[in-house]
Parts: C-alpha cells; structure tokens; sequence
C-alpha cells in the first residue's frame, strides 16, 4: 500500500469516529430537545416569569427552539448514521478507488442535500405552525433555518474522483491481461 492510500485510509478512519460522535451527539441533542418540548408545559410559569423574560423571549419561541431542535437533529443523526456506515465500507475495501465506493459516494452527497432541504422545509413547517397557532405576532419568532448543501457538493465532487481513480485502477489491471491474451493469440 502507498503512502498516500495509507494517508488518505487514515483520513477515513477519523473520519468515521468524527461521524460516529456527531451521531451520537445528534441523538442526545436530539432526545434534550425532545424532553424540553415535553417538560415545558410543566416548567412554563417558571420560565415565563424569569428565564425568559430577561432574555426577551416569550414561551412560543421555547416551544419553537425545542421542536426545531429535535428536526434538525434527527436529520443531522440519519446523515451521520449513512456517512458511518460509508467510511466503513471503504475502509473494508481497504481504497475508496473502486465503482462502489463512488457510487455510495455518490448517493451520500445526494442523500445529504435532500436531508438539508427536508429538515428545513419541516423547520419552516414548523415555525409557520407555531406562528399560526400560539403567536399572532411574526416578528418575535425569529428562527433561521437555511439549507446547507456544501456537505453534499463535497461528496459529488469526491464520487467524481473516486470514480475516476476507479477507471484508471481498472486499465491498468486489464492492460496487461489483454497484451496477454493478444500475444497467446499471436502464438
């Protein structure tokens, strides 16, 4: 094995334990977000009475934070979940030069995009439901929600290279076995 494949198997390693702690975290963000929005009901006239009026904030805006906690990271955890079980794979392939690995590359970055855009139509879904139903007034509700799809730019682009590391690895292991049989069929 080179060097650089040993470099860049080294990268996918970390790789691999960064996506598996992001999962992780997603999940424990994700099941605060979730226990929030469940206990507030409980913890409102607390809250309304000190937390959050200091901060200028009102009990819809918590409500909001929570259940847009809980999209996001749900999404951010299938995401992480995918790019896990992707950098093991080519980890066991021992090269993420190979069709395959293109390929899921490939379908990760699709993944990805589709998971940005799905979690911040459902977070504007939600931020339209909270604003419709528990405040009349818009302008205290200001959460951002953007799609953020460089992580599944970054994947095509490597499906790319993988792919054409691929092609290159494929001719020069099937050139030799042609000069092969083009010199059995000369003799």
């Amino acid at each position: 094995m080179s060097k650089t494949l040993s470099n860049i198997l080294t990268i996918f390693k970390v790789a691999k334990i960064i996506a598996k702690v992001v999962f992780i975290l997603c999940i424990i963000g994700g099941a605060g977000c979730l226990l929030g929005l469940l206990t507030l009901p409980m913890a409102e006239s607390v809250l309304s009475e000190d937390i959050l009026l200091e901060q200028g904030l009102s009990i819809a805006s918590a409500y909001l934070g929570c259940l847009v906690g809980v999209i996001a990271c749900a999404g951010e955890a299938i995401f992480a979940f995918l790019a896990e079980r992707y950098f093991k794979k080519v980890l066991s392939a021992g090269t993420p030069f190979t069709f395959d690995s293109a390929k899921e590359s490939f379908r990760l970055g699709i993944t990805s995009i589709i998971i940005s855009v799905a979690t911040s139509i459902l977070s504007g879904i939600a931020i339209g439901m909270m604003i419709l139903f528990l405040s009349p007034s818009a302008e205290e509700l200001d959460f951002s929600s953007s799609i953020s799809i460089s992580v599944g730019l970054f994947f095509l682009f490597l499906s790319l290279i993988f792919k054409h590391g691929a092609e290159i690895h494929k001719f020069y292991t099937e050139a030799p076995k042609q000069e092969d049989q083009a010199s059995d069929l000369e003799s």
